[in-house]
Parts: C-alpha cells; sequence; structure tokens
C-alpha cells in the first residue's frame, strides 16, 4: 500500500443476490474491525455501512444507496477504502499493509528467506505470499506450525519452514 493514512479494506469481486449485496474479497479482519468503522470510500465518494457478514470466506457487505444488482454490479473490482485514524487496533497490534516489505527470516534455515509481498486470504487460513531475490514466490499458511510472528520494530516476520518449502531444499 503507497498511503499510509488509508486502509484498504477488500475488493469488490462480485455482487450477491439482487438487492445490491456485495462480495468482497477481504485485506483486513473485516467483519472484526468494520464494528468500528461505520462507513467505508469508493474512490472520492464514502457509502455508510448497514451490513456485514462472512459468506465462504469472503465478506457480504451492504451499503447505504446500493441497493439494486446494477448499483452493485458498477462497483466490481473497486477496492473499499477509509481513513487509517478511522480505527484503533491497540497496542502492538498492525494491519497486514503494514508489515509488506519486511524481510522474512526461516528459523528451520537460519536465513533471510525473502521479502513479505503480501497475505492473502483462504477459507483455510491467511497465506504469507514471500517474493525471493530470484523473483520466486513461497506461500506459507500463517497458521501454527508456521507463523513465528512478527517484530515491528526489527521490521522482519519469522516462519519455521518444513523441507520442501524453501528452494534451498529442493537442490
Amino acid at each position: 500500500m503507497e498511503n499510509n493514512n488509508v486502509i484498504e479494506w477488500g475488493e469488490i469481486v462480485n455482487t450477491h443476490g439482487v438487492r445490491g449485496e456485495l462480495k468482497v474479497m477481504p485485506f483486513v479482519e473485516f467483519k472484526k474491525l468494520s464494528k468500528q468503522v461505520k462507513s467505508l470510500d469508493i474512490g472520492k465518494k464514502s457509502y455508510n455501512i448497514t451490513a456485514v457478514r462472512e459468506h465462504k470466506g469472503m465478506i457480504l457487505l451492504t451499503l447505504e444507496g446500493i441497493d439494486t444488482m446494477d448499483k452493485a454490479e458498477a462497483l466490481r473490482g473497486k477496492v473499499l477504502t477509509t481513513a487509517r485514524d478511522a480505527v484503533d487496533l491497540g497496542e502492538g497490534h498492525y494491519f497486514y499493509s503494514d508489515i509488506y516489505g519486511f524481510e522474512v527470516y526461516d528459523e528451520r534455515t537460519e536465513q533471510v528467506i525473502g521479502v513479505l509481498d503480501r497475505i492473502e486470504s483462504y477459507p483455510g487460513s491467511d497465506v504469507y505470499v514471500i517474493r525471493t531475490e530470484g523473483g520466486k514466490e513461497i506461500l506459507i499458511p500463517m497458521v501454527e506450525a508456521f507463523d513465528r510472528g512478527v517484530d515491528l520494530e526489527e521490521e522482519c516476520v519469522y516462519v519455521e519452514t518444513i523441507e520442501g518449502m524453501v528452494e534451498e531444499d529442493e537442490d
């Protein structure tokens, strides 16, 4: 994310039903954080949130004024944003976008394996997408078995891979 004053909540990927409900691929813990935020922006226009629910790993969102499938369809591909200061995460918590670009250190191989490019959400878990120096991607589930934490001050994500997860194991 280029603007640290803005939070990207998710991308509108489709419509749901005929009453203007939006299907959103979340970039953050959308349902939990939406309790603090009453409106979201699409471009320069702000919309009040009237309903939020989870559905098959996605978020179904209803925005005030978007009450038909045609109005919802016109928003497909748009990103939902809000001002960062609209949300208080509390001490030691962060948005995924805060850690993009951090080095990723593998405790098993005892070396930096790449840089955190992004985090993708899947039904089973969120996944770190790590870009290696050679430009390859390594996918590591953000589950207890692999995730060893984030050091915000050191700008480092710690993981512990298993054999075969990183290229060095394949030689």
